[in-house]
């Protein structure tokens, strides 16, 4: 049985929402939050990645360029994984929900209840 994509658009006609959640429902791993409003998100083909600014809602890719509003869906999959994201109590880096680990009681540093990220979990002691 084939899969159809929404990211991967064939004959139908999408709207860029629709293909943004896509976008985040099979790459959402890969988009990765750079510092301030800055994210970068692969493209719906390939290994390409692009540069979002949440601020301005702007992208590089060439349907925005091209188009401008509404926005593509690179930016639509930013909204998602930025909302969907916190910031890590160690190193402030956004890190998806999920990806977080809770400090438990007992802990110098943190406070019991505070998350961190994977790598900061490890070079804390909380791991």
């Amino acid at each position: 049985m084939i899969k159809k994509s929404l990211a991967r658009p064939g004959y139908y006609r999408t709207t860029r929402e629709e293909r943004g959640i896509a976008l985040f429902n099979e790459r959402g791993d890969e988009i990765k939050h750079v510092r301030g409003w800055t994210w970068f998100v692969p493209s719906c083909f390939g290994d390409v990645h692009y540069a979002v600014d949440l601020r301005n809602e702007s992208c590089e890719c060439s349907d925005f360029q091209q188009c401008g509003l509404p926005p593509c869906e690179h930016v639509y999959a930013a909204r998602i994984a930025r909302a969907k994201s916190v910031e890590c109590a160690g190193c402030g880096r956004k890190v998806r929900y999920r990806d977080l680990l809770e400090v438990g009681s007992d802990h110098l540093t943190f406070f019991e209840g505070d998350e961190l990220c994977e790598r900061c979990a490890i070079d804390h002691g909380v791991l």
